[in-house]
């Protein structure tokens, strides 16, 4: 499901558009944003009409120039949304054992990773402090640094995040990670991105993989205003069919779907696990979904924890040995 950024035009807010106050709380919600922070319709606005002049861009953009157009995308949208950053007010709920302990179980023991759009790098954090050896990067050349506490199993790269072996040797890394970045890349890229996962991989490393789930979007700002697809920075969604399509023509062997309880349940029992039956299952519950109308299939998609559908796609491939 491509993103569709041209085809809604960009002088009309879509036609289910809530009213202005239930819009900010949507928005509000959707981005962790403080409730005291200043939020007026018009921020809201000046984003929705921001992000997909943006998207446009980027879907435009020709290979060569697109690390370019990247990262002068992102630098626009988080300097003339500076509230993303400044306003962001979720940092006291939040719980990294119960967040990201499963990776621990994923990746196995300590070992040199690497971290595709690292963000903050609370993950890489987390990772540091049991013994890891991390690289974040980012597409932007002026964030990461910043973000990452002096540790010494932590260093800081920057690259495009798809010609990854331009800028790392081949059979560096014992895992590679991607948490919800696929998604904000190029669809023409993808597979580059990953034949570059793959070679940058020890023989038997792992890439362990996770973004929105199609059927349970979308999840970019499209949502705040009622949308069923997007058409903003999530240039597209994937389902997980189109990932292991994907990740297999890039030269990966097994791919196994990861399950994590919900964060209710976490709280008392972390149970998660990583399996090919698990896998199957996920692909039975798309087909089932994929046959259905489209608001109907995205209802089911948000409440897919009910029957263990979760709302992203969460792989762990393996490189042959």
């Amino acid at each position: 499901m491509q993103n569709t950024a041209d085809t809604l035009p960009l002088d009309r807010l879509p036609v289910d558009r809530v009213e202005d106050d239930a819009l900010v709380d949507r928005y509000r919600r959707k981005f962790h944003l403080s409730p005291s922070y200043p939020l007026t319709v018009d921020m809201v606005r000046r984003h929705w009409d921001l992000e997909r002049r943006l998207a446009r861009e980027l879907l435009d953009s020709k290979p060569d120039e697109r690390w370019d157009v990247f990262e002068k995308a992102y630098t626009t949208l988080y300097t003339n949304c500076p509230w993303l950053n400044e306003a962001e007010d979720d940092a006291h709920t939040r719980d990294d054992d119960l967040d990201f302990r499963h990776f621990l179980t994923l990746l196995g023991g300590p070992q040199d990773v690497y971290e595709v759009g690292s963000g903050k790098a609370r993950l890489l954090r987390y990772l540091a402090r049991h013994g890891y050896r991390c690289v974040a990067t980012e597409v932007t050349r002026e964030r990461g640094a910043g973000w990452i506490e002096q540790d010494s199993n932590i260093s800081w790269r920057c690259c495009d995040g798809v010609n990854l072996a331009r800028f790392e040797p081949a059979g560096r890394y014992d895992s590679v990670i991607s948490t919800h970045v696929v998604e904000h890349m190029h669809p023409g890229d993808v597979a580059t991105h990953m034949e570059n996962v793959r070679t940058i991989l020890k023989p038997g490393g792992k890439y362990v993989l996770s973004m929105p789930h199609k059927y349970a979007g979308p999840m970019d700002l499209s949502e705040v205003f009622g949308l069923q697809e997007p058409v903003c920075m999530h240039l597209r969604e994937y389902d997980y069919g189109e990932t292991a399509a994907l990740l297999r023509g890039a030269g990966f062997g097994k791919v196994e779907a990861v399950y994590v309880v919900p964060m209710a349940v976490r709280r008392r029992v972390n149970l998660h696990f990583a399996s090919r039956a698990y896998f199957g299952y996920m692909r039975a519950v798309e087909t089932f979904l994929g046959r259905l109308p489209l608001t109907l299939n995205r209802k089911l998609g948000r409440v897919g924890q009910l029957y263990m559908f979760r709302p992203e796609v969460f792989v762990v491939a393996h490189k042959p040995a």
